[in-house]
């Protein structure tokens, strides 16, 4: 109960500040006297830089959400991501972490507003609404937060995505189903080949009541190698989901692979 009172509290002063401050556009900074609306939400981006949120992507893998070539095949995996255990099913994303978007995504995620990320969740909802609509999802969770990254940011950003894409799209969101276990070696700091050990162990089930035969969305700001996901999807599938999806604001291609 604290803990929704101090997110609730959060919730209202990040909205104040939205009032107090006037607001720029996420990809060009641009000021937006009048920000636009979708389905009955403010989108804080000119109407310019709204294609460049949120681009046709004409060929992606499935599996791991990377652009690919007209003629790549991906029945296994593509480049990015074969000969990986991925253990969630799909990824679906704005676009390549990259240009615009990335600007865009590193700005909310380091603001002290909400409104940057429940912006781009908003355009992901928009965007990519009949792709999520074939998923036919009970549940929506965001990743949980790490404890440095709750000492460095406002908000955890996945919070927010999940929050949006739950009532855009009428699914519930809960934020307290999937927890840390414990808090690994930032993915950054940690090589590629190793980064699937580093998450081992990393979440645990706090209520499983709606997780069984649930076909789950697993929310997170990006995605890179697809580690922190997978091993969350691990931990849902011990504990009776029967099929988890992903959603991320953007894909980072992994050229390493």
């Amino acid at each position: 109960m604290l803990k929704q009172t101090l997110d609730s509290g959060r919730s209202m002063l990040c909205a104040g500040m939205d009032v107090v401050f006037p607001q720029r556009c996420l990809a060009c900074a641009t000021r937006i006297d009048t920000p636009a609306r979708a389905r009955g939400r403010l989108l804080h981006v000119c109407d310019n830089c709204r294609c460049l949120l949120a681009p046709e992507i004409p060929w992606s893998c499935q599996r791991c959400g990377a652009a690919v070539g007209a003629f790549a095949k991906t029945h296994d995996g593509c480049r990015h991501c074969r000969g990986r255990t991925l253990r969630f099913r799909s990824v679906t994303c704005l676009g390549m972490y990259e240009a615009a978007l990335r600007k865009a995504i590193l700005h909310a995620k380091w603001s002290f507003s909400t409104v940057g990320v429940r912006t781009l969740a908003g355009l992901l909802a928009d965007a990519r609404r009949d792709e999520f609509s074939t998923l036919k999802m009970d549940l929506i969770l965001p990743i949980p937060q790490s404890w440095q990254g709750r000492l460095l940011r406002h908000f955890n950003p996945a919070h927010s995505i999940a929050d949006e894409l739950g009532r855009t799209l009428r699914v519930p969101a809960d934020r307290h189903v999937l927890r840390r276990r414990r808090n690994p070696r930032p993915q950054k700091r940690v090589p590629v080949l190793q980064r699937f050990e580093n998450q081992h162990g990393s979440f645990r089930v706090q209520n499983d009541n709606h997780l069984r035969g649930a076909t789950v969305l697993l929310v997170d700001d990006v995605l890179t190698t697809g580690a922190t996901c997978s091993e969350a999807t691990r931990v849902l599938k011990q504990h009776g989901a029967k099929q988890v999806h992903v959603a991320v604001l953007a894909r980072v291609l992994d050229h390493s692979a």
